[in-house]
């Protein structure tokens, strides 16, 4: 009776002590590229365990193994993280890991007030274009955004200062294709205005905090919205015939897409001026300047008188689209 006591002593000891044994943080649970707690491990073939995010940045200027050169032929998108070892890192080191599951949240833009810019053009509201994405800096900042609400800002360098410009517009990856060499196809559209407020460099590419900008309108039912309707309603009818009458005489090349756009996109509705203002602005052949100007105006009619101008000029009459 009192050996099988002291057995039980014995085995209910050890397994306190089990209990009580946790396992210690060191470098064998960072990246070695990053140096923070590994965040959704992968192990390549030649042994190395990495984060992926990490690991990704790498592939954008090579195939080789960042520690030992070792050509991968692995797609870290698609490649499974490392289960057992993720697991051991999410028991033994909860806080660390909730810190940079977080921080990987804010690298992925779900957020509405913090974007990522593509450093290029003046883009407008309602604006469509394509874009051919072959920097490894702005490979891995789409490869980020595609994970989070796929917007991004278009924003250009001011030629007298050498920065970005003040205002820019907010634009949504309708379509993205990967190509073979690693290149994105991009298909964008412009969506909301914004003011950079302030801006940062991270991982290669400027973020931005930023502040949304709209149009100082009438309010509903005052006689002031109701005239903002009417000259809306009167700059889609030209408008739309003006594209009609352009499409009979652009049959090929780059206006004739363009013409095909507008119209297939169909008119936005005069119940949204602002909205309105800037697809028909969007019919004008623009330079950066002048583009930039409109995103700075927060006059609807103004915009809205700034087309129609076009429309009824000999100009337009005579030479459609760019």
């Amino acid at each position: 009776m009192n050996i099988r006591q002291d057995l039980d002593e014995v085995t209910s000891g050890s397994a306190k002590r089990v209990r009580q044994w946790k396992l210690q943080r060191t470098d064998d649970f960072e990246c070695t590229l990053c140096l923070k707690l590994l965040f959704e491990p992968v192990t390549t073939p030649c042994g190395h365990s990495l984060c992926r995010s990490c690991l990704l940045q790498t592939m954008d200027h090579g195939n080789k193994c960042p520690m030992c050169r070792t050509v991968l032929f692995i797609s870290p998108r698609t490649y499974p993280i490392s289960v057992t070892l993720n697991n051991v890192i999410q028991k033994n080191f909860p806080e660390e890991y909730a810190e940079r599951k977080l921080e990987h949240a804010n690298l992925t833009y779900a957020g509405t007030d913090i974007l990522p810019l593509f450093v290029m053009d003046v883009v407008l509201p309602c604006q469509k274009l394509s874009l051919n994405i072959f920097e490894p800096r702005y490979r891995l900042m789409v490869r980020r955004i595609m994970e989070g609400n796929h917007r991004m800002g278009m924003v250009i360098l001011d030629s007298t200062t050498g920065a970005i410009a003040d205002f820019a517009c907010e634009v949504e990856i309708l379509e993205c294709e990967p190509l073979p060499d690693g290149r994105f196809y991009l298909e964008v559209e412009g969506r909301r205005r914004f003011r950079v407020l302030r801006s940062w460099d991270q991982d290669g590419y400027r973020v931005a905090e930023v502040d949304w900008v709209q149009d100082v309108l009438p309010s509903e039912g005052s006689h002031e919205r109701e005239d903002l309707q009417k000259l809306a309603s009167e700059a889609s009818e030209l408008a739309q015939t003006w594209i009609r009458n352009a499409r009979e005489t652009t049959r090929i090349g780059r206006r004739a897409r363009r013409l095909e756009v507008l119209q297939a996109d169909g008119v936005p509705g005069v119940h949204d001026p602002e909205k309105f203002s800037f697809w028909l602005v969007n019919l004008l052949n623009l330079r950066p300047s002048e583009r930039l100007n409109l995103l700075r105006l927060r006059d609807t009619r103004e915009r809205i008188s700034c087309g129609l101008d076009f429309l009824k000029s000999p100009e337009a009459q005579g030479c459609p689209i760019q």
